[in-house]
């Protein structure tokens, strides 16, 4: 089975993500994509790292032929490192149990037939700024600024990719609010959600 998570910024998805990984004794893939798109496609790393989960710039949008991968030669890099990823999450998704955390992982496995659970983590946008700015110490403009850059940069993402609309709940098999039960207890709680109704599958 592969857990698939979508997060909106600072609601601690991907924190989730790591203790339902331990709990389950799953492998949890994330920053891992960029490092491994970055070494087959000959692209470097840190430009990846600026089209991961972004789809609106100039340069993103530009044909690439420095690639020696002659599969994406004329290709954007956004464009190189989604089918990079979505062929990575095939990949891994048929080797064992897993969790992604964003990459559209949700809906590359769908279209595949890949049985998955699909969850979206979200917290109130004061909660998400109290939490970034006890994490970062960073002032409250700054913060308020980035999670709304964030959130809109995901969802046109994901938008993007899949046809459909990031964080609406009918397209997540389990939406879970991280401010009421906290990260370790929304963990255990998904990890139950798991246990009892998708382990049987």
């Amino acid at each position: 089975m592969v857990i698939c998570i979508g997060r909106e910024f600072g609601s601690g998805g991907h924190e989730i993500g790591l203790r339902l990984a331990e709990r389950l004794g799953f492998e949890l893939y994330d920053q891992a994509f960029i490092d491994e798109a970055a070494a087959k496609s000959g692209i470097d790393k840190e430009e990846l790292k600026k089209a991961d989960e972004r789809t609106k710039s100039w340069w993103i949008f530009s044909a690439r032929y420095d690639t020696p991968d002659t599969r994406f030669r004329g290709l954007p890099t956004n464009e190189i490192l989604f089918k990079m990823q979505s062929e990575k999450i095939l990949e891994l998704a048929q080797k064992g149990s897993c969790i992604f955390v964003g990459r559209c992982a949700d809906d590359v496995l769908e279209r595949a037939d890949i049985p998955r659970m699909s969850v979206f983590v979200s917290a109130p946008f004061a909660k998400r700024v109290e939490r970034k700015m006890k994490i970062t110490g960073e002032p409250e403009k700054t913060i308020n600024a980035r999670i709304l850059r964030m959130d809109k940069e995901r969802k046109t993402y994901y938008n993007f990719y899949t046809g459909r609309e990031w964080g609406k709940p009918e397209n997540y098999d389990f939406c879970i609010n991280s401010s009421i039960l906290g990260i370790e207890k929304s963990a255990e709680l998904l990890a139950e959600i798991y246990e009892s109704f998708f382990q049987k599958k």
